[in-house]
C-alpha cells in the first residue's frame, strides 16, 4: 500500500463510522483531527477505527491512531496515515521500521 491508498482506506473508514453512528457527514481531509472536529466521534471510536484498519494493515491491539503515544494530543488524519505508513513498511514492505531494525 502506499500513502494515497492509506489515505483513501482512513477516509473511507471514518466516513463508515460516522454513517454507522447516524452522524452527519463531514468534509474529511488529511489536516482533519478525527477526536475534537468530527461529530460525536470519541475515543471508543477511535479503538473502532484501529480495528477495523487492522483488517488491512496488520498491528498490535493496543495501538491507537487517534491519540499520541502519550495520550494526550489527538492527531491529524496525516498523523494517523504517518503511523499506518510505517506499520505497513515493517509488516509488509519489508523496510526497516523507525528503529532501523
Amino acid at each position: 500500500m502506499n500513502r494515497k491508498q492509506i489515505y483513501d482506506l482512513v477516509v473511507k473508514t471514518l466516513e463508515s463510522i460516522q454513517e454507522l453512528s447516524g452522524r452527519e457527514k463531514a468534509n474529511i481531509n488529511e489536516d482533519t483531527v478525527p477526536i475534537g472536529q468530527l461529530s460525536g466521534f470519541d475515543s471508543v471510536n477511535g479503538v473502532e477505527l484501529s480495528m477495523m484498519i487492522s483488517e488491512h494493515i496488520p498491528m498490535e491491539k493496543n495501538v491507537r491512531l487517534c491519540v499520541s503515544d502519550d495520550g494526550k494530543k489527538a492527531l491529524s488524519v496525516s498523523q494517523i496515515i504517518d503511523r499506518l505508513v510505517k506499520l505497513w513498511e515493517a509488516t509488509r514492505g519489508g523496510k526497516k521500521d523507525a528503529k532501523g531494525q
